[in-house]
């Protein structure tokens, strides 16, 4: 605006002021300003000009107050999970924080005493006959040689689930006979069945096909047990978890003169590789708090063995190297002090740390060092 631009305020204008209470009370009512029509303009453009501006910070004053009131609360939930109360009352191992388990009330499974749910009923799967005989000569008396009658009323039926592609059942007609009515041995039944097929479980009703399925799917393919499960009921095949716990139990003694031979096979190799792990054992063990077990791995040229303990002493290594067959040996492995006490204690073993923790050891190194001096 032109400031040599007369304005001019009068008492005494030629229009009559606008009388009203209100004019009356404020302290310029009285007053007039009289200005260019060029300095109004430019007045009332501006006036127009930050009235646009003030609506535009409102409206963006706004925004920015909802995208706080989101970070806020993503921040108060991520703060939630992080520093938040957790549903477990004790996050670490008793021993470290002091706290106590509480005991269960009663031990895990299945109570003694109670009435189990019984065999699951599979109506939906297929059946396939089959049909075993007696052995050829068997079907007659060893004393006289007379032959046995055959008596179909008398067969047997006896079904074994077996899992091959899908899911069914092999139902095997077992063929029953009776002496013949001339032979007079005594020391014959009355009726002579054809023996059960051989199983690998006796009185169970899965088949080595069935605990073949499910090794294979354990440690071949590291499939969880309870996801396989999940896939044999998609078969139309419901299999409980105790079974199959129940089954693996049963069967590990077959598997025990394999286990020596790797052993026996692993330690006439010269070059190993070793490694330790937590493992969590849902197992109570007198004198142990916590279920705080350790994988540790051996591996070699030609064999990979594991071993589940719940120490992580110098006890667990030194017990497996014991049946070393060669006079010197190299061990790859971290600088974990086990190993290190498993060297001194054996002239055989000699280690080689991995450079792959060599890094990390000496920034931690390092970082004690300037902390001490």
């Amino acid at each position: 605006m032109d400031r040599a631009t007369q304005t001019q305020c009068s008492s005494n204008p030629e229009e009559p002021p606008r009388s009203s209470e209100k004019t009356r009370a404020t302290p310029f009512a009285g007053q007039w300003v009289r200005i260019t029509k060029q300095e109004r303009i430019e007045l009332e453009w501006r006036a127009n000009y930050w009235e646009a501006q003030h609506e535009q910070l409102k409206a963006k004053n706004a925004e920015l107050k909802q995208e706080l009131i989101l970070r806020e609360a993503k921040i108060k939930d991520l703060q939630n999970r992080v520093f938040g109360k957790k549903s477990e009352k004790c996050s670490s191992l008793p021993s470290e924080k002091g706290c106590s388990r509480a005991a269960p009330k009663r031990p895990r499974g299945h109570a003694p005493g109670r009435p189990g749910h019984g065999r699951t009923k599979r109506p939906n799967l297929p059946v396939i006959a089959d049909e075993i005989d007696l052995p050829e000569g068997s079907q007659c008396c060893p004393c006289c040689g007379l032959a046995d009658l055959r008596k179909e009323a008398l067969d047997e039926y006896s079904d074994l689930i077996e899992v091959k592609v899908k899911a069914h059942v092999r139902r095997y007609r077992r063929f029953s006979y009776v002496p013949n009515p001339g032979c007079r041995c005594n020391k014959r039944s009355g009726v002579i069945t054809a023996p059960l097929p051989p199983k690998l479980i006796p009185r169970s009703p899965y088949d080595t096909s069935f605990w073949v399925e499910i090794l294979l799917s354990k440690f071949r393919y590291a499939q969880p047990t309870h996801r396989h499960l999940q896939d044999l009921a998609d078969q139309g095949l419901p299999v409980s978890p105790g079974t199959v716990a129940g089954g693996l139990k049963m069967i590990a003694p077959v598997f025990k003169p394999v286990l020596e031979a790797l052993y026996r096979q692993q330690m006439t190799e010269e070059l190993f590789h070793n490694d330790e792990t937590r493992w969590e054992v849902f197992v109570e063990t007198e004198g142990k708090v916590g279920h705080r077990w350790y994988l540790w791995v051996t591996r070699s040229k030609s064999v990979i063995y594991f071993i589940v303990d719940p120490s992580r002493s110098t006890a667990v290594p030194g017990a497996h190297f014991a049946g070393l067959c060669r006079d010197r040996v190299i061990i790859v492995c971290d600088r974990y002090s086990a190993y290190k006490k498993l060297a001194r204690l054996s002239d055989v073993i000699r280690l080689a740390f991995c450079w792959a923790h060599y890094p990390a050891s000496c920034f931690i190194w390092s970082r004690w060092s300037a902390a001490v001096t």
